[in-house]
């Protein structure tokens, strides 16, 4: 089974569809979101990003870092207390091996009981 029915079965919904990319070391890039607090959310990313650092983080419209992780997958969570503008960021720090890595990234969400 794979994580997008396997999220499926349990409620959750993808929302468009997952975005892709390539980064060269030191760059970041800045996907924006609209989260609505009537819901919780999901995102999950892949990188082929082996031998260096690939990092995320959420940030909410506040401009407020939440959620922080790194490596080859990640899952972040989010639980917005207001409905607004969030953004995705993606950084690809610098190791030994390579000199670039590529990322996919997908937003689920499900119904939050408030």
């Amino acid at each position: 089974m794979n994580l997008v029915s396997a999220l499926q079965e349990i409620g959750d919904e993808m929302l468009g569809e997952p975005v892709t990319g390539t980064l060269a070391l030191g760059d970041t890039t800045v996907l924006p979101l609209t989260f609505n607090r009537e819901y919780m959310y999901h995102i999950h990313i892949l990188s082929d990003s082996y031998f260096n650092v690939m990092e995320f983080w959420l940030t909410d419209s506040e401009g407020e870092p939440h959620n922080s992780a790194g490596g080859d997958y990640a899952s972040l969570a989010a639980y917005p207390d207001t409905t607004g503008e969030w953004t995705l960021s993606i950084i690809l720090h610098e190791d030994s091996y390579s000199d670039s890595a590529s990322f996919a990234a997908a937003v689920f969400r499900s119904k939050r009981y408030l």
